[in-house]
C-alpha cells in the first residue's frame, strides 16, 4: 500500500512537472515571437536607414563633381574676353554637366523628404542632414547662376543652359505629373465610391443575359449594366408602360410615376436610402 501511495505521488509530481514544462514552453514561444518581431522591426529600420544614407551619399558625390566643374568655370571666367573654341566647348560641357547634376540632386533630395514624411522612422539627425542638403543645393544653384552670368559677359555662348530655369521647369513638370496622378487616383476612388449599376429589359432579356435576382450569390456581370453616379442619378425614363423593380430598395426612397403617354419614370427621392441595400438596380419591362 505504501508503495502504491509513493508511486501515485511520483506520478502526480511527474504530471505537474510536465505541465510546468508545457507552460514554460508556451511562455518561451511567446518570448521568442516577441524577440523575432523586434528583430524584424530593427532589421526593417536598418534597411530603411541604409537606403537614406545611400541617397545622401549620392547627393554628396554629385556636389563633389559640381565643385570640380565649378573650378573649371571659375578659371574660365578669369580668362580673356575672347576665349578659344576649345575653352568655349569646355565651359559649355561643364555647365551642362553641372546643370544635370543640380537637377538630379534636387530630385533625390525631394525623394528623401518624401520618404521621411511617410516613414515611421523618426530621426532628428537625419532630418537635419536633409535640411542641410536642401540649403547646400540652394546655395550652389545661386553660385552657378552668378557664375553663368559672368561667363556670358565674357562672350561664352551658354544662353541655352540657364540652370535655374531648366531646374524649375523640370521640377514643375514632375510636380504637375505627380499631382495629376494623385488627382486621378482620388477621382477614380471617388467615382468608384459613388458608382451604381442598372439594367432594364423584359423577361426574355433578363433570361438571355443570365440575370436572376433570386440567385444573387452568383453575382451579376457588371459589363451588362449601365454605370451611374448615385449623386447625380435621381430620375430614369423607363420608356415602357409596364415596369417592375426586381431588386430590393426601401419603398419610401423612390416612386414610379407616369408621363403623359403613361410610360413609367423612376424617381429616386432619397439616393442614400435607395442604394443602401444594393448598388444594382434591375427593372423588368413588358
Amino acid at each position: 500500500m505504501k508503495l502504491f501511495v509513493k508511486s501515485l505521488g511520483f506520478a502526480t509530481l511527474l504530471m505537474v512537472m510536465l505541465c510546468a514544462c508545457d507552460y514554460e514552453t508556451e511562455a518561451y514561444k511567446k518570448l521568442r515571437l516577441q524577440k523575432d518581431s523586434i528583430q524584424a522591426l530593427q532589421q526593417s529600420q536598418l534597411g530603411e536607414m541604409e537606403e537614406y544614407l545611400d541617397l545622401i551619399q549620392d547627393v554628396d558625390s554629385a556636389f563633389d563633381e559640381i565643385r570640380l566643374s565649378q573650378n573649371i568655370l571659375t578659371f574660365a571666367s578669369y580668362d580673356s574676353e575672347n576665349p578659344s573654341d576649345n575653352m568655349r566647348q569646355k565651359v559649355v560641357d561643364n555647365m551642362s554637366m553641372i546643370n544635370d547634376l543640380l537637377a538630379e540632386n534636387q530630385m533625390k533630395i525631394a525623394e528623401l523628404e518624401e520618404k521621411l514624411q511617410n516613414s515611421d522612422l523618426k530621426s532628428t539627425k537625419l532630418q537635419r542632414m536633409v535640411n542641410k542638403l536642401t540649403a547646400d543645393l540652394k546655395k550652389k544653384t545661386a553660385e552657378i547662376t552668378e557664375l553663368r552670368e559672368e561667363l556670358v559677359s565674357k562672350n561664352y555662348q551658354i544662353d541655352s543652359l540657364t540652370v535655374v530655369y531648366r531646374m524649375s521647369q523640370e521640377r514643375e513638370a514632375q510636380l504637375v505629373a505627380k499631382t495629376n496622378q494623385q488627382d486621378s487616383i482620388v477621382s477614380s476612388q471617388d467615382a468608384q465610391l459613388h458608382r451604381a449599376y442598372f439594367f432594364m429589359g423584359n423577361r426574355r432579356a433578363l433570361r438571355d443575359n443570365g440575370i436572376n435576382v433570386k440567385d444573387r450569390e452568383s453575382g451579376y456581370r457588371t459589363e451588362l449594366f449601365t454605370p451611374v453616379d448615385i449623386r447625380a442619378f435621381d430620375r430614369l425614363e423607363i420608356g415602357s408602360k409596364s415596369a417592375k423593380i426586381l431588386t430590393k430598395h426601401p419603398e419610401t426612397s423612390y416612386e414610379l410615376v407616369e408621363n403623359t403617354d403613361r410610360t413609367k419614370v423612376l424617381v429616386i427621392k432619397n439616393p442614400t436610402d435607395f442604394w443602401s441595400v444594393s448598388r444594382y438596380l434591375i427593372i423588368q419591362t413588358r
